[in-house]
């Protein structure tokens, strides 16, 4: 049973760091080469509105045979 007294609050401690210290290394993560790749990755080139339209019409489907 002493022992249970003695666990509680290591695990009180425990708990409270661990909130103190979440997001410590937040912060800073915008300036690591990871985060910059992984940005610019996602960035898209903007394509003219002229491509965008024949995207379709140049390379036609095959037509579906008819199920009768």
């Amino acid at each position: 049973m002493e022992l249970i007294f003695l666990f509680i609050p290591v695990q009180l401690v425990a708990c409270g760091v661990a909130v103190a210290t979440y997001n410590d290394g937040a912060s800073d993560f915008r300036d690591t080469p990871a985060f910059k790749e992984s940005t610019q990755a996602q960035e898209f080139p903007e394509e003219s509105e002229s491509s965008g339209a024949d995207v379709f019409e140049g390379n036609p489907t095959e037509v579906a045979p008819a199920l009768e």
